[in-house]
């Protein structure tokens, strides 16, 4: 459900990487709140991957701010930002997942932003925190697959345990990088309502990329279309009219 908490917000928040002099960002401004469901539209250049990684604090911008919970990631040290990201999970494209390891193992890896770094490096895990891992593995419906390696799964498996990595942060912000661009639209469709389903439960702020205007409409509260860095739409699922989605698309 869709409260007035404001969660991360970007101001004016621009990324030029000056080896290209090309602006992946310019001048954005967008406020999001907890209980949203927001789907990001764009073809592929239009600076949907750059927002997201701005708002993990993955890249940091050229011009502007972005805050979660009215804190300026610029204003932070390392560790605060740390924290910070704690509180955002994250799904990748390509899952970003260790092969040779079990999906209970890839799923600890959660972890490790919340932990010191020699806790990390002996592999000590308390009993609540295998307790927590076994908990999201079920939650993505893999109990059965604890102690498989992910490089035996398929791509919809490995993608529902990049998920569960990033429930067990137990977050406020749920990110997601084209999260479902290679999967067939099947399979795409199961792992939409599985993060839907988790959305609604947790209450969470949820935030995907996707290059599907169906699977936007279907599943966001709130629909944002980037083009050349910029915003060019920003309203609900019903307003996405065929003109506008011709005008966000075209070359």
């Amino acid at each position: 459900m869709l409260c007035n908490e404001e969660l991360l917000t970007i101001r004016n928040g621009s990324v030029i990487f000056k080896s290209a002099d090309v602006a992946a960002l310019s001048d954005v401004s967008l406020k999001f709140h907890k209980g949203e469901f927001v789907c990001v539209l764009g073809k592929t250049g239009a600076g949907k991957s750059t927002l997201i990684r701005t708002l993990n604090g993955l890249q940091p911008l050229s011009e502007g701010e972005v805050s979660y919970n009215k804190k300026g990631y610029s204003q932070l040290d390392h560790e605060d930002l740390r924290q910070i990201r704690s509180n955002i999970g994250m799904i990748f494209q390509h899952h970003q997942l260790i092969p040779r390891l079990s999906v209970i193992q890839n799923v600890y890896t959660g972890l490790f932003g919340s932990r010191s770094t020699l806790r990390n490096l002996v592999g000590f895990f308390t009993s609540e925190e295998k307790e927590l891992a076994r908990d999201v593995i079920k939650q993505v419906e893999l109990l059965p697959y604890l102690n498989h390696r992910v490089d035996w799964l398929s791509g919809g498996q490995r993608q529902r345990v990049g998920i569960a990595r990033a429930l067990i942060q137990t977050p406020e912000v749920f990110l997601g990088d084209e999260p479902v661009a290679s999967l067939d639209p099947g399979t795409a469709n199961r792992i939409f309502q599985l993060i839907e389903r988790l959305h609604t439960e947790r209450q969470l702020l949820t935030i995907m990329n996707v290059h599907d205007v169906k699977i936007a409409k279907r599943y966001a509260s709130r629909i944002v279309a980037l083009k050349e860095g910029k915003v060019v739409f920003d309203d609900s699922p019903e307003a996405l009219t065929e003109d506008i989605e011709e005008m966000i698309f075209a070359y």
